[in-house]
């Protein structure tokens, strides 16, 4: 006989030739593959299929136009393999997606950022002290003013000894926690200036802002903890917690000082005579005092 069958040794599809093919290379019509033709069978031998042999494809072989369907099937695992890999970056986009709406992945604690309103207030710990001049803005809109030249009108004492005199609101106990409280608890994203001076005690001067109510507050404590640091610190139903790190500073007596206080969503930006000195957002690290 002049023809023949042999198996192709990728795929196993037979493959029908002449014996005048045997050792040429032919191309499997299943697979793709190019195979070297075996030897023609001895005539007692025709029962027996042979094996052609695979040989090395070849790099960088052009696809000629009618060829999609041999790329397919000469590509269809690495097609495979780059679907498959479409499909988990898809899903990793999703899970951040979601991380980011749910814990705002932005963030390494995964705490989620609190936007906070409320009135203004001044306080003294152990620490007698003068205040003027106290404005707050929103954009270009004043919301608040009061520079005491005829009392503290639009002020709510909570605590502690206060009153005004030449243009300035005196706290002259030396009581713990003494505040007084003005503006809205409506009010958000403002900036609040402040003179103050410290003519007496142990400490500095507390700032509030965000004020709620008596158990939720923000202040700035300038000169604190024996007049060694200041810190950011947050009162949520009481319980009150540091924003970000404390730093070293002390409040010289006798000397004026500038603050201002910038809120913006859950950013707080604090001031002392025109040099940012404090910068963190409304997420409480644990504990109640800075280290």
């Amino acid at each position: 006989m002049s023809e023949f069958k042999y198996a192709c040794p990728v795929c196993g599809q037979h493959i029908k030739c002449d014996v005048s093919q045997a050792g040429s290379v032919m191309e499997c019509p299943t697979c793709f593959q190019k195979i070297t033709v075996p030897n023609a069978p001895a005539s007692g031998e025709q029962k027996f299929i042979l094996t052609g042999t695979q040989v090395s494809a070849r790099p960088g072989q052009n696809l000629q136009s009618g060829d999609s369907t041999r790329f397919y099937a000469r590509t269809k695992f690495p097609l495979a393999a780059i679907g498959l890999l479409v499909l988990v970056l898809a899903g990793a986009a999703g899970i951040y997606a979601f991380r980011g709406k749910i814990f705002h992945a932005g963030h390494p604690s995964g705490v989620n950022s609190i936007k906070k309103h409320g009135a203004i207030g001044l306080g003294t710990w152990n620490t007698e002290v003068e205040y003027t001049n106290v404005v707050v803005t929103k954009g270009k809109q004043v919301l608040f003013k009061s520079d005491f030249s005829s009392g503290f009108s639009g002020w709510r004492i909570r605590s502690g000894s206060w009153i005004t005199t030449n243009g300035v609101f005196v706290q002259y106990s030396g009581a713990n926690n003494c505040r007084a409280i003005a503006g809205a608890a409506g009010w958000s994203d403002y900036t609040l200036t402040v003179r103050a001076r410290k003519y007496g005690g142990k400490e500095g001067f507390l700032i509030l802002f965000n004020v709620a109510d008596d158990a939720n507050w923000s202040w700035w404590n300038i000169g604190g903890w024996g007049n060694t640091r200041s810190a950011i610190e947050d009162s949520t139903d009481g319980v009150k917690a540091t924003l970000g790190k404390s730093i070293p500073i002390r409040i010289t007596t006798g000397q004026w000082y500038d603050i201002r206080v910038e809120l913006s969503g859950p950013h707080i930006r604090c001031f002392l005579n025109n040099n940012l000195i404090q910068e963190t957002d409304y997420q409480p690290t644990a504990g109640t005092s800075p280290p």
